[in-house]
């Protein structure tokens, strides 16, 4: 049983923990900790994350880290407090867990995944939707060459949280979260693209602007993108819409047409009609706790955790370019990992 400490005391951290309470046997909460500069609420909730999760709280990061009972970190904070934080874990010895992205910078990253190689611990990153059945089905589908030679491809994430974030939220500050849905949304399009078709080369143009959520950020964001592959492919998010996570690839001898949380995959091969794939679905809850379970087996020696930290990493790059394309009205190249 891997005893683990959830830092990070928000929406997202309550999803990790109920995804585990009373349905893992191969990892738990120990203990929890949270630091947001207003010690009341913090300690607020941490009292209520403990008593809901049986946690002990810590009001010191160091604190915890100092404890021998926990042996690895499950960290949902603020982005820019992620690599601090893993380095921290790392050079004690925990295990850690973070929510994607990585970090905010491919130079940041870099010292992150040095860090745990240095001190040996397993370092998983949150990328959940690798663990939906329907993306398992196109990955197969792309190795067995159904597809013939992969012409372009297209996916989009749409999300409504931001039309209610409170003011003063950190997800509502372009710090943490530049280039308006990069972080929330596109991220995970990006993780999905080179998952299936292979590194991207470069942004060819991106775009990120305010349409919607109150607070004025930029809410809706798209880009295009070269693989070194070949293919052209479009990733687009926005954190103002109705829920819709869809993936669609076009080939010279069949496409793909995907509804990636509905898990839902059609395939129309050339001069065919369209078939609906068979899948066995898991919920888009339900992979918060299959990949904890995947990184306690990794703690524990059994097998990989199956997102690369290099591969994290590479996600980071093409973040990055995106950014650096929104802000500067032309193509960017992918810096390599």
């Amino acid at each position: 049983m891997l005893r683990c400490a959830s830092i990070g005391l928000g929406w997202w951290g309550g999803e990790h923990a109920a995804a585990m309470q009373g349905k893992s046997k191969r990892l738990r909460i120990e203990a929890c900790h949270t630091d947001s500069g207003d010690s009341a609420a913090d300690a607020a909730a941490m009292r209520g994350f403990a008593e809901r999760f049986g946690a002990r709280p810590f009001a010191r990061f160091d604190a915890l880290l100092a404890d021998q009972n926990i042996d690895a970190v499950i960290i949902t904070t603020p982005h820019s407090l992620h690599v601090p934080q893993i380095i921290a874990a790392a050079e004690v010895g925990k295990h850690v867990f973070v929510e994607k992205p990585l970090a905010l910078s491919l130079e940041s990253g870099r010292r992150a995944l040095e860090a745990c190689r240095k001190h040996g611990v397993v370092l998983a990153v949150g990328h959940n939707r690798r663990f939906m059945s329907a993306l398992a089905v196109i990955k197969n589908l792309v190795e067995q060459d159904t597809l013939g030679t992969i012409l372009h491809a297209e996916a989009h994430f749409s999300w409504p949280g931001g039309l209610t974030y409170p003011k003063g939220y950190w997800r509502a500050d372009p710090n943490e979260a530049p280039a308006g849905a990069m972080t929330a949304t596109c991220i995970h399009m990006i993780d999905s693209f080179a998952y299936l078709l292979g590194p991207i080369d470069r942004v060819i143009a991106a775009y990120s602007k305010h349409r919607a959520v109150p607070l004025g950020i930029d809410d809706t964001t798209s880009f295009l993108v070269e693989f070194q592959s070949g293919p052209t492919g479009y990733i687009g998010g926005t954190i103002a819409a109705p829920d819709v996570s869809s993936l669609n690839i076009y080939g010279s001898a069949a496409s793909i047409y995907a509804g990636i949380d509905e898990e839902q995959v059609t395939l129309h091969r050339a001069g065919g009609p369209r078939e609906a794939l068979p899948i066995e679905p898991v919920a888009p809850s339900e992979t918060l706790r299959l990949e904890l379970e995947e990184f306690a087996r990794a703690c524990a020696g059994d097998g990989k955790f199956r997102v690369d930290p290099e591969e994290a990493l590479a996600n980071i790059a093409v973040m990055e370019a995106a950014v650096a394309a929104v802000r500067s009205g032309g193509p960017a190249k992918i810096e390599p990992v």
